[in-house]
Parts: structure tokens; sequence; C-alpha cells
């Protein structure tokens, strides 16, 4: 009798065993984004302002300047998290007053072109910073002024050409 209980225990442990010791495995994937908290700029990547036709008597004395030309920057829909947006500006600056000044690159002669924040209370050369702090606001209208200008006077006539690059940091 013992016997049989040997063998049956034995048959039961060879024929059940194995579905105790069977294992499945289940693979988790994990995705998702992290997004840094951005603006739309919807005035786009390239702003175009036009300085007109300016006469050139207006470049005769030194120190003189053309009408100012405002332009925006419109951030749209900014994420909530964004406390402050920093602009930094850059491009090849005039000798005359680097801190606000970029040297034409067209064809008149000493002439430059002057960019400061709308007020006039910040002149905005190569490298110089302007810092905008959003108080909760998601959309924001940076207002900026430019025009042609003469250091030295003398203008002479031809074409007014600038490339100035607004590198944008939200903070």
């Amino acid at each position: 009798m013992k016997n049989i209980i040997n063998k049956l225990f034995l048959i039961n442990v060879l024929i059940i065993s194995p579905t105790l010791w069977a294992s499945d495995s289940v693979n988790l994937n994990f995705t998702g984004n992290i997004r840094v908290a951005t603006c739309n700029i919807s005035s786009g990547d390239n702003i175009n302002v036009n300085l007109k036709d300016i006469p050139a008597a207006n470049f005769e004395k030194a120190n003189s300047a053309s009408s100012w030309n405002i332009f925006y920057i419109d951030f749209k829909n900014c994420s909530t998290a964004i406390n402050q947006i920093k602009l930094t500006f850059s491009g090849v600056s005039d000798a005359a007053d680097p801190s606000s000044l970029y040297r034409n690159q067209g064809s008149a002669k000493n002439i430059a072109v002057q960019l400061e924040n709308w007020t006039g209370t910040l002149k905005l050369g190569n490298q110089q910073s302007l810092i905008i702090t959003l108080n909760g606001r998601t959309d924001i209208n940076l207002g900026l002024r430019t025009r042609a200008f003469s250091p030295s006077g003398k203008g002479m006539p031809g074409t007014i050409s600038a490339k100035v690059t607004a590198n944008i940091v939200y903070l």
C-alpha cells in the first residue's frame, strides 16, 4: 500500500508540478513626451521691416536718423509654466555704437540700423538682451522700434539691409 501511495505521489509530482513551475512574462513599454514650455510666435520666423525710402539729405549731419518704425514679435499661447521670455539679439554690429547699431550690409554709405525696445529705454545692439515677465499672461505683443541712423553724417544713397537674429529662451 505504501508503495502505491509513493507511486501516486511520484506521478502527481511529475504531472502537476511542471504547471506550478511554469511562468509567463509581460513586457512593459512606457512612452511619452516631455515638451519644453514655449510660445507660438505668430509673426513667424522671419519678420521683414521696411525702413521705406528716406531722402539722403536726412543724413547729412552726424547722429541723424530716419523716423522710427515700430514692429512686433507676437508670442501667443504661451505655456503657463513660462515666467519670462529672454531675447538676445545678434548680428554684425556697427563700430560707432555696438550697443545699439547694426552695420548696414546694403549699398548706402555711412548708414547703420538702430534697434531698441519700443519705448526707447533699452538699446538692443549685438549681444544685448531683453527680458519680458509674463505675470500669468499667455499672449504677449513685444513692440520694438528700428530706424536708419548715421553716426558720422554724410550719408550716401543706396540700399539699407541688416540681418538681426533674436535668440529666444523661455525661463
